[in-house]
């Protein structure tokens, strides 16, 4: 049986094409898992329960001219035969259903065809005790015929498992080698030279068959691979369609609402130009025009430069640029930038004093809390605060207004580009563009803050900021009034 030990090292040698890891060489030997050695496999045991049905039903009929044994211990033999068969075709029945990737990973699964191999090679040791006697008979022959076909049926086996071929042959021989021995029906020599011939034809088959399906094999796996990695690609260029249809979608859709609002404001300019003009030409007074179109020019600005901050987000172009930066500081250019929109005291902003110092983009955060207090602006019935404290582990700015709240069910939807809600009547004049809670909302993830919304219906809400501490910074939120 060594030359089957050296058939098993030449086979693998030349199934090896590149250098593989121990651990993965150490799986082969056990189980290898691909399509082309999944078909390999299942021919294989096909042909071999074939051959062992051929040689129960032959063993069968030659001993009623051989007996040896008595009929009931003949069928329960023929019944444990019957038994073990179906149980080596349910065991195999995973392996032929499941996909090899499944296949792959179940180490219970890979260790199936050794079981299976077990159990027929026990069963058939225990056949040469009950069928060889003393003397060579017909029997023997059958035997010997018999397992010399089972052997060469195992040989397609020996790409895809070779522990269960070689294991499954030394049993085999080795039992039938020792019931020779045993019964004395055979001499020591000849049973050396009996098996050095069945090793030689083994090991040609194993040599010859194998060398030459191992490059088939091979290229099947390269085959598979390809194939696995074309659908992967497949995958994600269909992923990658999928993406710039609703960019497409997403960008039809920004530059509709937005040429849409645009000529809206546009139209309404051109209407207070043509009055104005009107009351020049008529001697009147032109102020109030002047005054109108002024505000929807500044309205047009406001709206064109959250619909270029908007697009450049979208387009992913702004950078995060975190330097220390002072809340407090924050606060005061946010007073500078609406204190012409307070001047005629209709509403009122007040700060709360914040000493605290932030790791931030400076600009981006500004940009949040402008569109926040325009926003507050816009719907209070009274004034605005805007505040920071600490909450946990964040640093919590918030802006508070008075106006009618938000619905419950509009607190995600707010976020959404050109989303409106329904307004009050005395504030349809100030129709925003519904850009800035989505300009709010995109710069914070681009900072990686959370933005949250509380709200009471007819009291007001408060949109909170939510800048995160992070532990890794030396000193990330300093709090100077300690």
């Amino acid at each position: 049986m060594s030359a089957i030990a050296d058939a098993a090292a030449t086979a693998q040698g030349s199934s090896a094409n590149t250098a593989e890891p121990a651990e993965q060489q150490r799986t082969r030997l056990l189980l290898t898992v691909s399509p082309a050695h999944k078909h390999l496999a299942m021919r294989a045991f096909a042909m071999q329960q074939v051959v062992n049905w051929t040689t129960v039903i032959g063993l069968l009929a030659i001993h009623y001219s051989y007996p040896i044994m008595s009929p009931d211990a003949l069928w329960r033999w023929a019944c444990i035969f019957l038994a073990t068969w179906l149980l080596r075709i349910l065991m195999i029945a995973p392996l032929r259903r499941l996909a090899p990737s499944a296949v792959e990973r179940s180490a219970l699964l890979k260790s199936l065809p050794l079981a299976s191999g077990l159990i027929g090679s026990t069963f058939w040791v225990w056949t040469t005790q009950l069928f060889i006697g003393p003397e060579l008979s017909m029997r023997e022959l059958m035997l010997f015929v018999g397992f010399l076909a089972i052997s060469i049926s195992m040989t397609g086996m020996w790409p895809v498992t070779p522990v269960t071929s070689l294991v499954y042959y030394l049993l085999l021989w080795s039992g039938f080698s020792c019931a020779l021995w045993t019964n004395a029906t055979a001499s020591l020599p000849a049973i050396a030279v009996l098996n050095v011939c069945v090793a030689s034809v083994i090991w040609l088959n194993v040599f010859v068959s194998i060398r030459q399906v191992n490059a088939q094999l091979a290229r099947g796996a390269e085959l598979d691979r390809a194939l696995c990695e074309l659908q992967r690609s497949n995958a994600q260029l269909e992923a990658l369609k999928n993406t710039a249809w609703r960019t497409l979608e997403t960008r039809s859709v920004f530059f509709s609402e937005a040429s849409h609002d645009l000529r809206q404001q546009l139209h309404a300019a051109k209407l207070w130009v043509s009055s104005a003009m009107a009351a020049t030409r008529d001697g009147a007074d032109a102020a109030r025009p002047l005054e109108r179109l002024g505000q929807e020019l500044n309205a047009l600005q406001i709206y064109i430069d959250r619909v270029l901050d908007f697009a450049r987000i979208e387009a992913l172009d702004v950078g995060v640029q975190l330097e220390r930066t002072s809340i407090q500081s924050l606060f005061q250019k946010l007073g500078l930038s609406f204190e012409d929109a307070l001047a005629r005291g209709e509403r009122t902003l007040r700060f709360r004093r914040a000493s605290f110092v932030v790791r931030t983009d400076a600009s981006m955060l500004l940009r949040i809390l402008e569109n926040l207090v325009s926003n507050a602006l816009k719907y209070t019935r009274g004034g605005v605060l805007v505040c920071a404290r600490r909450r946990r582990a964040c640093l919590a700015l918030q802006v508070w207004d008075q106006g009618p709240g938000i619905k419950p069910g509009a607190r995600q939807r707010i976020f959404e580009a050109f989303h409106r809600e329904d307004e009050p009547d005395d504030k349809r004049s100030h129709k925003g563009s519904g850009l800035g809670l989505a300009i709010v909302k995109r710069f914070a993830d681009r900072l990686g803050y959370a933005v949250e919304v509380s709200s009471e219906l007819g009291k007001g809400a408060c949109f909170t900021l939510l800048i995160p501490i992070d532990y890794a910074e030396p000193i990330v939120v300093t709090d100077h009034r300690a």
